[in-house]
């Protein structure tokens, strides 16, 4: 059995000492019977924790499908954010273990994000600022390069949607068979094209881990390609935005996922396609 750091509930004696994710912001812990604990690393600035709990709290007013956030807390001098515990699979499993209805999980993926793109919001950070900051912040581009891009991202339609950000199948999660979007950190408010050219971006090209057999790799590749085109279609289907209106927003999307914490090789295959759009 697994060892995990015992970590104390301020100002209580109650130990968190199952873990149940990690990434690059902060680690997630059980915390009580039906909620979970975001629990923030040290380099993580408060701003970008009190900005998650307030988009999270907006999400849950606008009744976006989302885990309810409950409240902050602080413990061992970490900030923290406490949410409600979503039991079940998340959207890759289900891909993984039932390949055959791609299509129907394809056109629900499209669906619940078609969803949340009617609903409108002001007082989020701005799509295009954001994009814009993670373009001028990498040292993958030349200069002329990222001013090329950044004229392209200022030339694009503007709007007031809400937008995930990073709406992928591993922060869909299914309860009793209802969806459960997850961190909503990098919500902003812009154009729903530009998020779904995130989502394309990184359902077809995420590298898969080096020692994975070759054979899975190439099968996997294979469901996601078909996922992909399923998805589009079904996306376009429900919404008013055409692929026209999607591809436009790849090559400042492309850009400003290079300044992200991705494998080297991802970086150098998106920075090749990048410059063959330029």
């Amino acid at each position: 059995m697994v060892k995990y750091p015992r970590i104390m509930k301020s100002g209580d004696d109650m130990p968190l000492e199952k873990i149940i994710g990690k990434g690059n912001t902060a680690e997630v812990y059980e915390f009580g019977e039906k909620d979970v604990i975001k629990l923030f690393y040290d380099s993580i600035p408060l701003e970008w924790v009190k900005r998650e709990f307030d988009i999270s709290k907006l999400i849950n007013e606008l009744g976006i499908p989302a885990p309810m956030s409950r409240r902050m807390e602080k413990i061992n001098d970490r900030n923290g954010i406490v949410y409600e515990r979503i039991k079940g699979k998340n959207f890759t499993q289900m891909l993984s273990s039932k390949p055959l209805l791609v299509m129907k999980h394809a056109t629900l993926f499209a669906k619940l994000q078609a969803l949340y793109h009617t609903k409108m919001a002001d007082n989020l950070p701005s799509q295009k600022e954001y994009l814009s900051k993670n373009i001028t912040h990498t040292n993958l581009l030349k200069l002329e390069e990222k001013k090329i891009i950044l004229e392209k991202l200022r030339d694009l339609p503007d709007d007031n949607k809400i937008c995930h950000g990073d709406y992928h199948s591993d922060n869909i999660t299914f309860q009793n068979g209802e969806a459960k979007i997850l961190d909503w950190m990098t919500c902003t408010s812009g154009n729903p094209a530009g998020d779904v050219a995130r989502t394309l971006i990184i359902m077809k090209f995420s590298f898969l881990p080096q020692d994975m057999p070759k054979a899975t790799k190439i099968f996997i590749q294979l469901v996601r390609n078909v996922f992909v085109r399923a998805y589009l279609s079904s996306y376009i289907k429900l919404s008013n935005i055409s692929k026209v209106n999607i591809e436009e927003w790849m090559l400042p999307i492309m850009a400003a996922r290079l300044t992200e914490g991705i494998p080297d090789g991802e970086k150098q295959f998106l920075l090749k396609k990048l410059r063959r759009l330029l």
